[in-house]
């Protein structure tokens, strides 16, 4: 089997249309897989983070030069790692959270400082205010892998007692599989 070198790739810049297209051209001209990606505007700012995959080994700044005429024309910003080992934790179930409240300091630390002491693994995490204008609604919503020895505790509770604290609502649901 042939080795695979696995690499990390960052990018962010001013938000328009075309910027995948045009990052995603580059690693598909130079034969890199694309492995997982990630990406979201963040206050008019574009950012994005994709794992790649190649045959061949690379350096990082070899890998940075390819996008070159990118980073002049789009104004990009990019980080390149090499990435050693791939290792999943997700020995558990999978859940979403997702809290809504009136904006205030706060609310990320102590969600997350809560599935931190808890060992839940946070696999993603989107914020934002809704309706900014007239009644601004901060939201939070995070996937979480929660391993099978806290699925017993009574985490639930603990979660809701900090919502309660920050004047919250919560809602947690399990994702589930179907096989068909």
């Amino acid at each position: 089997m042939d080795k695979k070198y696995i690499y990390s790739i960052s990018v962010m810049c001013k938000d328009r249309s075309g910027i995948v297209a045009h990052i995603t051209k580059v690693l598909y001209e130079e034969n890199f897989n694309i492995e997982d990606t990630s990406s979201t505007r963040l206050n008019g700012m574009f950012s994005m983070i994709m794992v790649i995959k190649h045959s061949k080994l690379f350096t990082l700044p070899q890998i940075k030069k390819m996008f070159s005429n990118l980073i002049k024309q789009l104004d990009l910003t990019i980080s390149v790692q090499k990435v050693d080992d791939t290792k999943f934790l997700d020995d558990g179930k999978t859940f979403i959270i997702s809290i809504y409240g009136a904006d205030k300091p706060g609310i990320v630390y102590n969600t997350t400082q809560i599935l931190s002491n808890l060992e839940i693994n946070i696999i993603d995490l989107q914020t934002k205010i809704a309706n900014r204008e007239n009644n601004p609604i901060y939201i939070m919503i995070i996937e979480v892998i929660v391993p099978y020895k806290t699925l017993h505790a009574d985490w639930i509770k603990q979660i809701k007692k900090i919502s309660d604290t920050l004047k919250t609502d919560i809602h947690i649901r399990e994702i589930e599989t179907y096989e068909l």
